[in-house]
């Protein structure tokens, strides 16, 4: 989605990726410059996550080179959160999604609390940007592991 979005739309479009705490594959790869050569499990963490979906402890040597360069930032998420947001979307809006495809919800918050970023931008580029979470997944959940995330208790 990232590399899609910037041949489109080039400097117009800010990407962000987020992962689990325990899995921030991506971030670890691109950070590093390593890509492939390094595992989170290489820095202490389990890869263990509620998010399956992102629960990957080796980056994509093809996908770091290609889109590090292109994301904006980088940010990790906890399991408890993104469980949370699970429930908060499906109570407000009707919406099951998985926990994975929750991830992205708090980037508008960090970006928004992120003063040196938003130095890059003026008021009126401020005022008309969208903000888009791909929150994919969820609907081939199934109806025993939907209740789960729906009645997990914090």
């Amino acid at each position: 989605m990232a590399y899609g979005l910037k041949q489109v739309y080039g400097e117009n479009v800010h990407c962000f990726f987020t992962e689990p705490v325990q899995a921030p594959c991506m971030l670890l790869g691109v950070m590093t410059g390593l890509h492939d050569a390094i595992a989170v499990q290489d820095i202490g963490l389990s890869g263990k996550t509620t998010a399956d979906g992102l629960a990957v402890g080796r980056p994509s040597k093809l996908v770091g080179n290609i889109c590090g360069n292109l994301l904006d930032g980088l940010f990790t998420v906890s399991d408890e959160r993104m469980d949370r947001l699970v429930i908060d979307l499906y109570e407000k809006e009707n919406i099951f999604i998985e926990p994975s495809a929750a991830a992205g919800f708090p980037g508008y918050w960090l970006v928004q609390q992120n003063e040196e970023y938003l130095k890059r931008f003026d008021d009126e580029s401020l005022k008309n940007a969208t903000h888009i979470a791909w929150a994919t997944g969820g609907g081939m959940v199934p109806q025993g592991e939907k209740e789960k995330y729906l009645t997990s208790n914090f």
